[in-house]
């Protein structure tokens, strides 16, 4: 009778001990309240993503202004320069060449002007004196008791001549004065080019693509490099109008720089007037200082939708987002908080502290969990899953 009463009483603790067990593995596996978020509607504007493209504040091309082979770059791509380096150089031998032959026609001008500077003091002060010297002065007395009698008959007139003789002389100084302007021109002419076979930085900045390299022959018109200042950076996004309503200088709106962490853009310009292809206007953002970016870079603008404010919109942790391959999912949490469930998502815009908008794949009073790991899967939940 006492081994009967000993073997039940063995029997009730096993089975104490093992409804413990139980008890204790269902509290094991039960998710823990804390890690579950009840999906929800919040009210508010979305939040439109605008792609754009990161670009210096100031920037450049270079062309060329004068035919001939390249004889000098300074540098590649990233290399700095002041403002006012030498970049690029043409070879200027002919442009010299053209310079000494318009010089040596300034010289000639300059003593062809000095020699009809003295004709024609010659004929104001001894009008005549080449014929009168070679016959002994002898025209001039004719003339002197000639021209009156030839004047009183009608058949001349000696002060009329004497004029026309006097003006042609200075026709010849003006003339030989424009040939020293013509000169001198050409001259300045060829500095110039001389100068504009040069391509110099603009401003202090670094070279962001070269297209030539040495012995290169180049054209008028033709693309050298592209300069740039980098010290401060932009954001142009091409946005639309109805979103337009919501930016003005200087106010600040998020923004992110190759997919990256969400940072502070400043609106520094708004183009007046649309782009007539897309109807969209340029706007530009600008960047801070710290900010990782360089010239190039993709880069999204997060823009309020004006015309959707006071709209209901679901909205879940950004920490909830399990990416599975390029799709977003979560997790749903059973009713007895056990079992865990994948479903993938389609996403919003960001909604400000941490949270994105969720615009199908769930529903208002949902919940999932608050933070999966990578190792996640559906099925019964299990502590290290957390």
């Amino acid at each position: 009778m006492s081994r009967k009463l000993t073997l039940a009483a063995s029997v009730v603790m096993a089975a104490a001990l093992a409804q413990n067990a139980i008890s204790w593995a269902q509290d094991d596996v039960t998710v823990p309240a804390d890690q579950i978020f009840t999906v929800t509607k919040t009210e508010g504007g979305s939040v439109s993503v605008l792609g754009g493209t990161v670009i210096p504040i100031r920037v450049v091309n270079l062309l060329a202004q004068m035919p001939g082979e390249v004889e000098f770059i300074a540098g590649s791509e990233g290399d700095a320069f002041k403002e006012g380096d030498k970049l690029v150089t043409v070879d200027i031998g002919s442009l010299l060449a053209k310079r000494q032959a318009a010089e040596a026609a300034l010289n000639s001008a300059q003593a062809g002007l000095g020699n009809a500077i003295v004709q024609y003091n010659r004929e104001v002060l001894t009008p005549n004196s080449q014929a009168n010297s070679m016959l002994g002065g002898m025209p001039g007395m004719f003339s002197t008791f000639m021209d009156p009698m030839r004047s009183m008959m009608g058949q001349g007139n000696p002060g009329y001549e004497r004029g026309s003789n006097i003006y042609g002389q200075g026709v010849q100084v003006r003339t030989a004065q424009d040939q020293i302007q013509q000169a001198l021109a050409a001259i300045r002419e060829l500095d110039e080019n001389v100068k504009n076979a040069s391509a110099v930085a603009p401003f202090d900045g670094v070279v962001l693509n070269k297209m030539v390299e040495v012995g290169d022959v180049v054209q008028p018109g033709m693309p050298l490099m592209v300069f740039g200042d980098k010290s401060l950076l932009q954001i142009q996004v091409e946005v639309p109008s109805r979103l337009l309503r919501g930016l003005k200088e200087g106010g600040m709106v998020q923004a992110r720089v190759d997919h990256g962490e969400e940072i502070t853009v400043t609106v520094d310009r708004i183009f007046p007037s649309a782009n007539q292809g897309g109807h969209t206007t340029t706007v530009k953002f600008g960047i801070p200082e710290s900010t990782p970016a360089h010239p190039g870079m993709y880069a999204e603008v997060l823009v309020n939708d004006p015309s959707s404010m006071g709209l209901q919109t679901l909205v879940i942790p950004d920490s909830s987002i399990n990416w599975r391959g390029s799709l977003p999912a979560v997790f749903l949490v059973s009713a007895d908080r056990a079992v865990l469930t994948m479903r993938t998502i389609r996403l919003g815009p960001p909604n400000g502290d941490g949270k994105r908008v969720v615009l199908s794949g769930l529903a208002e009073g949902d919940t999932i969990l608050k933070a999966p790991l990578a190792s996640t899967r559906s099925g019964p939940y299990q502590a290290n899953t957390l």
